[in-house]
């Protein structure tokens, strides 16, 4: 009886040979995708922390945060957008027309002035320097 090529066990030989080598590679691809999603989250955190240096605000201050910003959840260095972004999270959720008590509402203002107000003498610190 002829041998005919590919019998049963030379096309499961081939097949599972491609199988193998393609899942390699897709795998390869995988985890390089998952490494430079990493990379990037990475990259993103360290660009952030050179964002927010800046040499102008003296070394106490980048050290000692004040109350008025750490209500927030700030530090120095800080600009008045994070501000605003971090007072408008605050204001959604202790809103006395959203269910928040006045009290701590009322202290958030206060808050928020006060480190509006520490911004903005900052800026001028730096500008007249």
């Amino acid at each position: 009886m002829p041998h005919h090529w590919p019998d049963t066990l030379d096309l499961f030989a081939v097949v599972m040979l491609l199988t193998i080598t393609f899942g390699f590679l897709s795998c390869g691809y995988l985890f390089m995708y998952w490494d430079f999603q990493a990379w990037l989250r990475a990259a993103r955190r360290v660009l952030i922390v050179v964002r927010n240096y800046l040499p102008q605000i003296p070394a106490w201050a980048r050290q000692q945060t004040p109350r008025c910003l750490r209500s927030f959840g700030l530090r120095l260095p800080c600009t008045e957008a994070e501000l605003l972004h971090a007072y408008r999270k605050q204001v959604k959720r202790l809103h006395p027309d959203k269910g928040g008590d006045r009290q701590k509402f009322m202290l958030l203002q206060a808050d928020f002035e006060q480190s509006q107000k520490f911004l903005q003498s900052l800026e001028e610190v730096a500008v007249n320097e």
